[in-house]
């Protein structure tokens, strides 16, 4: 076997920081890409949760409004949804203020 310069260890570094930095340099750049393709598949999810959270809400608010027999399950996940609108989605909008208007007395 034969010694090895610091000159040749100092190259293989060098040639290993070059390998590293072009991997990193690609993944950025496809990384980058990706977000660019997928913002409008985002977009539209959160649009689609949205109207389907108002859809279940509204549905819901009216079976309220009308003083349907509603179970201790079905006001748990109508919490859960609101919740959701609110605080995730926040959505504040005319279902807020039926909401509040109605669901006083459910608690």
């Amino acid at each position: 076997m034969g010694n090895i310069t610091l000159n040749e260890i100092s190259k293989i570094l060098e040639l290993i920081l070059i390998f590293v930095s072009s991997i990193s340099t690609l993944l950025i750049g496809m990384k980058t890409i990706l977000n660019k393709q997928l913002k409008p598949l985002e977009t539209s999810i959160q649009e689609l949760d949205i109207n389907q959270c108002k859809n279940y809400l509204v549905r819901f608010l009216a079976d309220v409004e009308h003083k349907e027999k509603l179970d201790k399950v079905e006001i748990e996940r109508a919490y859960e949804v609101y919740d959701h609108y609110t605080k995730d989605l926040k959505g504040n909008s005319y279902i807020h203020d039926k909401w509040e208007r109605l669901m006083k007395g459910c608690d």
